[in-house]
């Protein structure tokens, strides 16, 4: 049965009240603890968030692309071609809802997992 509490404890869902992303930080309200809200949890590090220049409203970093097509062991084509992107690491926006591990070792101290 104690088991059961500790995994309870251990695995939480809840909604973010503030972010760091240069620390990779974020503060998460947890409902079903009474609405506390936790320290700086880790953002656990993800491969980078790749966005369109155009959709994420700031000016992008450009990544050409050279393909050669082989058709038959001789090269019939060769295109390069270039797209705009916005490359960055992801952190969740306040009020999203994220999944956090906490360490058992009752400081509060854990991990935000990734969006839910």
């Amino acid at each position: 049965m104690a088991d059961m509490t500790e995994l309870k404890n251990a695995i939480r869902i809840g909604t973010v009240q503030s972010v760091s992303a240069e620390k990779m930080t974020a503060r998460v309200k947890f409902k079903d603890k009474g609405g506390i809200t936790s320290g700086d949890l880790h953002i656990i590090k993800r491969p980078v968030y790749v966005i369109p220049a155009m959709e994420s409203g700031t000016e992008g970093q450009t990544a050409k692309t050279e393909l050669q097509y082989d058709y038959g062991g001789e090269l019939k084509k060769k295109v390069s071609h270039y797209h705009e992107a916005f490359v960055s690491a992801w952190v969740p926006d306040v009020n999203d809802m994220v999944l956090c591990i906490m360490l058992p070792d009752g400081d509060g101290d854990g991990f935000i997992v990734g969006e839910v």
